[in-house]
């Protein structure tokens, strides 16, 4: 893991090499997101050393939300450090993460300062996941994850992978 790791972009080297039309996508999440103080300071007090890997790809619709997400809240702690790869650069290192054969995106895998895994986020948040759009119910839910309205619920779960909890 260490290895993919370190083979891996920040960011901002990842969002540089974007499309401009796919840059666009990341930043239509990434600029007016606010993300609640309870979970900003949570973040900002962690003093442990983490580590994220990320398997990401420019196109995908859940990037541009969950990385947006993600790149926000490691904005407020140096102790973080996220790494990008694209899917197609991981061969069988990320088995176990896989979903019908195939590693979603994005995956973001949490490790502590060793490279030990503490947890994995694949593809969305498990509200929307869970939510069966063929109901009036479910369907709003994945309106608002796709319209940016569930910043706060993604940030909460991507905390508590990051935590380890």
């Amino acid at each position: 893991m260490k290895n993919l790791f370190e083979k891996g972009l920040s960011f901002r080297s990842f969002i540089f090499n974007v499309d401009e039309d796919n840059k666009n996508k990341f930043m239509k999440y990434y600029i007016p997101m606010e993300i609640n103080n309870e979970i900003k300071n949570k973040i900002m007090f962690l003093e442990k050393k983490i580590n994220i890997l990320g398997v990401v790809e420019p196109w995908c619709p859940d990037c541009h939300i969950n990385l947006s997400v993600l790149e926000k809240m490691i904005s407020f702690n140096n102790n973080i450090t996220l790494k990008l790869v694209t899917r197609d650069s991981v061969n069988d290192e990320l088995d176990e993460y896989k979903v019908d054969g195939k590693i979603k995106v994005p995956t973001f895998i949490a490790m502590d300062k060793d490279f030990n895994i503490q947890g994995a986020f694949i593809e969305k948040i498990d509200m929307v996941k869970n939510a069966d759009i063929e109901t009036v119910e479910g369907s709003k839910i994945n309106m608002k994850y796709k319209a940016g309205k569930l910043i706060n619920e993604t940030a909460e779960e991507l905390l508590r992978i990051i935590i380890g909890a």
